[in-house]
């Protein structure tokens, strides 16, 4: 049976209040004293009840993490894992819980919010892009809520904290590559519509091409971030009769759906066909040799997230964070020169 602070107090010979004291702001006791309660606490294996002492704080340390994609698209995408598990990681060493919620509808999003943070379940939010609309952004803010989002919002002010990475500049440098090498036949695999780095990736991959002044052609394509699709839009750009020279992926599983239409269809990476990812979150690996991706430091955005919205639960102060991370480009092996 597990100790309780009561058997704490009773072996260390003090009250039940002291007991408290010494796990919640032990500078304000006496030495003497916090040595035989921390004895008492060793000796029982006395393990705390983190809830409650929140609750005492009249602080709610648990932090709300909201993906709302299918399973298909957390199970699959592991930027979603990776973000969690840093996320989880933070909490753990910050005596804070994490609660993760997946695959919300987007009548449910907005009400599960106020609802949560109000019936203190939760004493912030980390959004991902795009599980609230501009007018949920406002009902958080309005109420008061603690709210960082990973990705960039739709509207942006100083009210509205969010890291994100640089994926107007990630569709620029992606696509120099490949119109540096020759490609004017370009196919590109975006993320789905409604998602700000879509928008953005579309952004930089058209601005660079009417930038570069030769005649190209981009053919885009939207997907859900899921291997199935990728592979679907890839064998329909490479079955067509002006068939791509070079495809841009939004992350490195749409890269690996590439390789397997590829493959099937008997073309050559980078011999006959250069790929290239605006992310290397894991998938990329499955290469041969290194898939020419984009760096974008993504791993520490759950991080930059925690540490944010923890400091905004346990001192009330909104900073105003807007941080956005820089990238780079890795040139592997999955480029080459354009066949003419």
């Amino acid at each position: 049976m597990a100790s309780t602070i009561n058997d704490v107090a009773r072996l260390a010979g003090v009250s039940r209040q002291t007991v408290s004291r010494v796990i919640n702001e032990p500078t304000l006791v006496n030495p003497t004293t916090l040595e035989k309660v921390q004895r008492a606490i060793h000796i029982l294996d006395y393990h705390p009840n983190i809830t409650a002492r929140f609750l005492a704080n009249k602080r709610v340390k648990t932090i709300g993490l909201f993906m709302p994609f299918t399973s298909d698209q957390v199970r699959q995408n592991l930027f979603f894992s990776t973000l969690s598990s840093v996320v989880c990681q933070f909490c753990s060493k910050r005596d804070f819980i994490m609660q993760l919620f997946t695959s919300l509808t987007r009548e449910d999003s907005g009400k599960l919010f106020v609802k949560l943070y109000k019936e203190r379940q939760v004493g912030g939010l980390i959004l991902t892009c795009p599980s609230v609309t501009n007018e949920e952004l406002i009902s958080l803010i309005t109420e008061k809520i603690p709210f960082i989002i990973v990705g960039r919002p739709g509207i942006q002010t100083q009210q509205i904290p969010y890291v994100d990475v640089d994926n107007v500049m990630a569709g620029r440098l992606a696509t120099r590559h490949l119109l540096d090498f020759g490609h004017r036949e370009i196919g590109f695999l975006n993320g789905p519509a409604n998602m700000t780095l879509s928008v953005d990736l579309r952004q930089g991959v058209y601005a660079c091409a009417a930038e570069h002044g030769a005649k190209t052609n981009i053919r885009e394509a939207e997907t859900d971030l899921t291997f199935n699709v990728g592979y679907q839009e890839a064998m329909k750009l490479l079955t067509s009769p002006r068939r791509p020279t070079a495809i841009f992926t939004a992350d490195d599983l749409l890269a690996i759906g590439v390789k397997k239409a590829a493959d099937e269809l008997g073309l050559r990476i980078p011999e006959d066909l250069s790929v290239i990812s605006g992310v290397q979150t894991g998938w990329g690996h499955i290469f041969p040799g290194m898939l020419t991706h984009i760096d974008t430091q993504f791993e520490k955005l759950g991080d930059l997230a925690a540490e944010y919205l923890a400091h905004l639960i346990e001192e009330g102060e909104n900073g105003g964070l807007a941080r956005v991370l820089e990238v780079r480009l890795v040139e592997g092996q999955t480029c080459a020169e354009a066949k003419v």
